[in-house]
């Protein structure tokens, strides 16, 4: 790092020092009911440093982060409240390692370990244990997942694949999103605010049902104004969304439990793209609106045969509609998953599964965007099963196990998983893995096509068009990864992990054969598999409490990438994917308390260029203070990207047209009843 970086990134930090200089001595009580958030200093040392936090995507059970075999970051409910973030996108920003790039009001790039995309095709994402992703394309619609973040207890983030336990595309990481119970969230809640990009409101009351049962309702609205291009020109990408939802848990005799919830939403997304047409002069700019609806139900029943012996059956429905200027699309998921762990004699611990997914989709075809055919329903059939080994009286402790799935593209998927944890004593903890995991085709990959222009340059008519492949083959990864974790004093924790990764069968883009249709030749190309990678790097991550007052936080990550084309490949872009995701990144987080009622916080991210997309490397300083005026009512006001007044993190060559990460500031409250 040269003289001149270095100091650019010095003054954000003495800026960040001057922010926690005690300006306020008011005191009023702070102490919050059972359940709700309350000031960090109401919380134990050890739920600030994360290390008795209890996870569950690791392993599908139980256990304490610091007993996990994966590179695992928690973001808890304290983390939430404390960061001022309005958004999931926004607060994965907060794990280390985890690449988080904004396009524009209502798109992001969210990928770990590499090959950054829109939608963030290569990771699982969940929420309670329904699949966010979507066959059309094997990513996240980001803007339609509008969450009541006062409701989530924590969001599990597992960097690196977990195909051995959730099955396909859990390739570069899992994202696990999980809301309280609705016991923790009894009486009522009206949060919201307002800032100079959006806006939101909720509404949340909870109450309970018969002996054993409580529920919670709430409503929600969220919209977010246009912002601008390096330009300095007006974008097109507001963003709204009005969502509603339910939950219900009963606790019953004999260790049974269920979970019934549900939600529904409507709203809209701007975007600007490129309307393309056979007819002069064939590509014109266009803003366009995206009409997003959906909703779905999940049902989950627990039951504890003996202290031992445990299932779980979950089922979800999920249904949404968007419908675009050249695209209507419609889906409805159903989802059947069964789960059972017992142990077996003193050494095992074994856990088997089984699930069923059937998908259909409607496709309203056009010109430029269609699908071939425009109906399809497919299935997935997957079983899982995993021993946990304990050796040398339970400090080692070796895990095997693999997925099993059968799709409708590629037919039999395997993915095993091979994991030893070993526990040095009471405060630290190695682990080391290597797995298997596959990303599979979708739906466009396999039958879309996609028209990218239309040229006449004399008599004759050319239409480019990307064409899906029905042969297009299954990516896959090996990975190979180790990490260390230590609670080094009573205030000091650290964690590191480092990765290799073998990729095959990428996914690129050929030229093919020029063929005549309908009075005008299309230049093809077509999604084939003519590329290998390799990727490797380091994360670490650490916290220091030095005082009941303070707590500062900071992870460093690194990533090497390296993309080979097969021989004979005409693609062009694939190699562009090395300088899609940043090199180096940093961040920094201070939580200062100078009163018992207020709370003061800064955030500050360093994250490297992206040089295929000529995106340079920018420094963002978050700040955030909290006044809690009375028991129940909390003040809060947020300023987002301090250091400038707006700069671009991804570019999204495709579309829709990107957009710059504006200064903001943003005031809310917080009231319980």
């Amino acid at each position: 790092m040269n003289v001149i970086t270095f100091r650019k990134l010095l003054r954000p930090l003495l800026l960040a020092a001057l922010l926690f200089n005690p300006v306020c001595g008011l005191v009023v009580p702070s102490d919050a009911r059972a359940g709700e958030d309350s000031s960090l200093i109401d919380y134990s040392l050890e739920q600030l440093m994360n290390v008795s936090v209890e996870v569950s995507s690791a392993a599908r059970k139980p256990q304490k982060l610091e007993d996990t075999a994966a590179a695992i970051h928690v973001i808890t409910r304290q983390d939430i409240h404390h960061s001022g973030m309005t958004s999931l996108p926004e607060l994965l920003r907060m794990v280390p390692g985890m690449q988080v790039a904004r396009i524009n009001g209502g798109s992001w790039a969210i990928s770990s370990r590499g090959f950054n995309a829109k939608n963030s095709d290569n990771l699982l994402v969940m929420l309670d244990g329904r699949i966010l992703q979507t066959p059309t394309f094997t990513g996240v619609y980001w803007d339609a997942q509008d969450v009541v973040l006062e409701d989530v207890e924590r969001i599990e983030v597992i960097r690196g694949p977990g195909g051995a336990l959730w099955g396909a595309n859990a390739v570069s990481g899992i994202i696990n999103i999980i809301t309280s119970s609705a016991s923790a969230t009894q009486g009522g809640m009206l949060s919201g605010g307002v800032g100079n990009y959006e806006h939101q409101g909720t509404a949340r009351f909870g109450g309970e049902l018969g002996e054993t049962g409580h529920f919670r309702i709430y409503a929600r609205d969220a919209a977010q104004s246009n912002f601008s291009q390096a330009s300095g020109a007006g974008a097109h990408d507001r963003h709204g969304l009005r969502s509603a939802g339910f939950r219900a848990d009963w606790d019953m005799s004999g260790g049974d439990s269920l979970t019934v919830q549900g939600d529904t939403y409507t709203g809209g997304s701007d975007h600007t793209g490129t309307a393309v047409s056979l007819l002069p002069p064939y590509g014109t700019p266009i803003g366009y609106t995206i009409d997003l609806k959906g909703s779905n139900l999940l049902a989950r029943w627990k039951s504890a045969l003996s202290a031992t012996d445990e299932w779980a059956l979950q089922f979800y429905y999920d249904t949404y509609e968007r419908r675009y200027f050249n695209l209507g699309e419609q889906r409805g998921t159903y989802d059947l998953d069964f789960q059972r762990r017992f142990l077996g004699g003193d050494r095992h611990d074994i856990m088997w599964g089984a699930g069923y997914r059937q998908t259909s989709d409607r496709m309203d075809n056009t010109f430029v965007v269609s699908y071939a055919p425009a109906n399809r329903t497919d299935s997935v059939i997957s079983t899982f099963f995993q021993d946990e080994i304990a050796l040398n009286k339970g400090s080692l402790h070796l895990i095997v196990g693999s997925k099993f799935e059968h799709n409708g593209y590629t037919g039999f998927e395997y993915q095993p998983n091979l994991r030893l944890r070993w526990k040095i004593d009471g405060r630290q903890t190695a682990w080391a893995a290597v797995s298997r995991a596959v990303h599979t085709p979708s739906r466009t990959d396999a039958e879309g096509s996609v028209v990218a222009a239309v040229v006449k340059p004399g008599a004759m008519t050319f239409v480019t068009r990307l064409q899906g492949n029905p042969a297009i083959q299954t990516e896959h990864i090996l990975a190979y990864e180790a990490g260390y974790r230590s609670q080094l004093t009573e205030q000091v924790q650290m964690d590191v992990a480092a990765f290799y990764n073998e990729h095959r069968h990428l996914m690129t883009i050929e030229r093919g054969a020029n063929f005549p249709e309908a009075g005008y030749t299309v230049i093809p190309l077509v999604f084939g598999n003519r590329a290998n990678a390799t990727t490797h790097g380091l994360e670490w991550s650490g916290s220091w409490r030095p005082a009941d007052r303070w707590q500062f936080k900071a992870a460093w990550t690194w990533l090497k990438m390296n993309i080979r084309r097969d021989a004979g490949s005409t693609d062009s872009s694939i190699e562009t994917e090395v300088g899609r995701s940043p090199q180096n990144q940093f961040q920094i987080h201070v939580l200062h308390f100078p009163a018992a009622n207020v709370e003061l916080g800064t955030s500050l991210y360093y994250v490297d260029s992206l040089p295929s997309l000529n995106v340079p490397a920018y420094t963002r300083l978050d700040a955030r203070i909290g006044w809690r005026i009375q028991r129940d009512l909390e003040l809060s006001l947020t300023g987002r990207n301090l250091l400038d007044p707006g700069h671009p993190e991804f570019i999204n060559v495709s579309g829709p047209r990107t957009s710059e990460v504006p200064r903001s500031l943003f005031g809310g409250a917080t009231w319980r009843f």
